[in-house]
């Protein structure tokens, strides 16, 4: 096992190379979806949603968008704040979000999946990228798919979903366990194959108090079917917000079953306002704004600080800055550190500039800018 330490960020440019949609294509595929939904099914209240969304941004800003020009992280924003403030009191439909931002998530999860699933065989990009990942390394990604868990399984390279294993917890702490090495990979927005238990159990509970029959669930029931893997495998504290989410890692017979208002993947929407659920989701970025500072590789792959997650830019300052202005140059005790790989895709020189800017607080003399997109030849500045 190499003694590096890397820190390696995916957006979905990390995916494109598979034939993943970026997010206006995914966008629009949601929306065509949803338009199909017949008036008698409550998942037609997308479409009620959608039309209340537009109808909103005509009275405020004088003009309104139609349905394929709606800001898409804009219009889920809107369906957060509706959510978190209960503002439609006794109608508020689940935890989980109303109708509209449930059958996004359904949607999201049914488009990725069949992506997914229609490959005939990994492709190979992906199987190298994981075979070149170290034991030492953290990923974050903010991407639902699960393409990168596949690529690891292929391999068996061993890796955990949760930031720190702990060998016992206590009241106020727990013991870290550092027996195991594997690659840590950190879903921040969740993913399409994750699911919480919570609610089956409190109605397991509920059942058992009434003598009743046990209830049955769409996703706990069929475990087996299912590939059912509790997402963190050892101890935990009560109020980790993972505790009991669960992998379905049978996504073919996942998404064959009828889901939608039965199971909701857990994801954080394309919202502009992910940071009201971000911390019901994981507690993944907790103390990561002192990362970087001794890591010897740093790679940003297909992640163009979109606007919809401006509280990234903080938190991708922070580890660059970190990266690029401490420990630069020296070596012993630890590896001396590689220019910052960036990895992205220009189809001008305007595009380039605009990227540019976007990352303006990137040191350029200590980085790696690659324009091509994500493919074999950026591997090796990745892995410098």
């Amino acid at each position: 096992m190499s003694n590096r330490y890397r820190l390696i960020i995916l957006g979905a440019g990390f995916s494109r190379p598979a034939g993943f949609p970026l997010a206006a294509d995914l966008w629009e595929e949601i929306r065509e979806t949803a338009a199909s939904f017949s008036r008698d099914l409550r998942a037609y209240k997308f479409n009620e949603d959608l039309h209340r969304y537009i109808e909103f941004r005509r009275e405020i800003d004088g003009n309104a968008p139609t349905p394929d020009t709606v800001d898409f992280e804009d219009f889920m924003g809107f369906l957060d704040v509706e959510h978190h403030l209960g503002l439609r009191g006794s109608d508020t439909w689940s935890e989980d979000g109303n109708e509209g931002t449930i059958v996004t998530k359904f949607l999201i999860g049914t488009i990725l999946a069949r992506h997914l699933n229609e490959l005939n065989a990994l492709p190979g990009l992906y199987i190298e990228f994981a075979k070149r990942l170290d034991l030492n390394d953290t990923v974050i990604t903010f991407n639902y798919d699960t393409l990168l868990e596949r690529a690891l399984d292929t391999i068996g390279k061993p890796y955990r979903l949760f930031s720190t294993r702990l060998a016992s917890v206590h009241e106020l702490r727990g013991t870290v366990d550092n027996s195991r090495d594997e690659v840590v990979v950190l879903k921040v927005h969740g993913s399409i194959d994750w699911f919480d238990r919570s609610q089956f159990e409190r109605l397991i509970a509920l059942h058992e108090r009434e003598n009743a029959p046990p209830p049955e669930d769409i996703i706990f029931s069929h475990e087996a079917a299912l590939g059912l893997e509790r997402l963190v495998d050892g101890p935990c504290h009560h109020i980790d917000p993972l505790r009991n989410v669960y992998r379905a890692k049978n996504l073919k017979a996942l998404y064959a079953k009828r889901l939608l208002f039965l199971a909701t993947p857990r994801i954080l929407p394309p919202s502009a306002t992910k940071l009201l659920y971000a911390t019901r989701m994981n507690d993944f970025w907790y103390g990561m704004g002192n990362a970087g500072y001794y890591s010897s590789g740093m790679a940003i792959i297909g992640f163009s600080l979109p606007t919809q997650d401006d509280y990234a830019r903080q938190i991708l300052y922070a580890l660059v800055t970190n990266y690029q202005k401490h420990n630069w140059g020296k070596g012993d005790p630890h590896p001396k550190k590689t220019p910052l790989a960036i990895v992205d895709f220009f189809s001008d020189a305007a595009s380039e500039a605009r990227f540019r800017e976007r990352y303006r607080f990137v040191d350029w003399s200590r980085a790696d800018l690659s324009g091509r997109g994500f493919d074999f030849a950026s591997l090796d500045k990745i892995f410098a």
